[in-house]
């Protein structure tokens, strides 16, 4: 299926690491051109060798809990993209090793970058989604928003995640209209060397096998499993789905939604 992505102009946060360089790396092989921020200098040159053999790549140090920091990196990326036509929420306080028991800080580090540095994001981002024949906004959630799940992480990661599903709702609700379409994707476990899975392996055995039996396929999903639907959800052939929260975890979780 050809994504129709080829000439597409795509800012993802955090596009360096994690779920952040598999999308990035899908949407670069569609043909579509991306700009990424994250907040190593090291991390940014590294990633951005890479992704410049396989097309046109740009990028820039932002820290998402910084509005300034925010509003400049999307307004310069646009800027030198000329317009933005998708916009990947992945940057999440998820990765700075919050801790519960750690009073407020964990709180205040999720909710000002999982929300309103998100929320920021798609504002500032909106001038140049108008211009767009095929705006799309897909926010990265998680599946710890819409149920437990036993692993020992903050409940500001799940809580502040959910909210940011709720305001992804509402975007599609209200832009809808001006031919911005918004959705949400919710990954399940998912094993990416170096990160948390791979520490909780290292660390929490017990842990690791339990939550790997949980899954009907007894195996963890991959990066690329994720950035295949990101991919498909920043497309135009996904032009019938707004307001939607994609579960992507293999059968993880046991609800339904009828």
């Amino acid at each position: 299926m050809d994504l129709q992505l080829t000439g597409k102009k795509a800012l993802i946060s955090a596009g360096h690491k994690g779920l952040g360089y598999f999308i990035a790396k899908r949407l670069l092989e569609e043909g579509a051109m991306v700009a990424i921020c994250c907040r190593s200098e090291e991390d940014l040159a590294a990633a951005l060798e890479e992704y410049n053999t396989l097309g046109h790549a740009i990028g820039s140090i932002c820290d998402f809990s910084d509005p300034a920091a925010v509003e400049r990196w999307t307004e310069e990326s646009g800027s030198q993209l000329d317009g933005i036509d998708i916009c990947i929420g992945n940057a999440s306080a998820s990765g700075q090793n919050l801790k519960y028991g750690e009073g407020l800080e964990p709180w205040m580090k999720s909710i000002n970058i999982d929300i309103l540095g998100n929320a920021l994001f798609y504002e500032t981002a909106k001038p140049f989604l108008l211009e767009s024949t095929a705006a799309s906004i897909v926010q990265i959630a998680t599946i710890t928003a819409i149920e437990h799940h036993d692993v020992p992480i903050t409940p500001s990661y799940g809580a502040t995640k959910a909210a940011a599903i709720r305001m992804i709702s509402h975007l599609a609700q209200t832009w809808g209209v001006d031919g911005i379409r918004a959705n949400s994707i919710s990954p399940g476990p998912i094993f990416v060397e170096g990160h948390r899975w791979d520490d909780i392996r290292s660390r929490m055995p017990d842990i690791y096998e339990r939550d790997v039996a949980m899954h009907p396929q007894k195996r963890m999903g991959t990066g690329d499993e994720v950035a295949d639907v990101v991919a498909f959800m920043a497309s135009s052939r996904s032009s019938w789905i707004n307001g939607a929260n994609i579960v992507v975890d293999g059968g993880y979780t046991k609800g339904v939604n009828f």
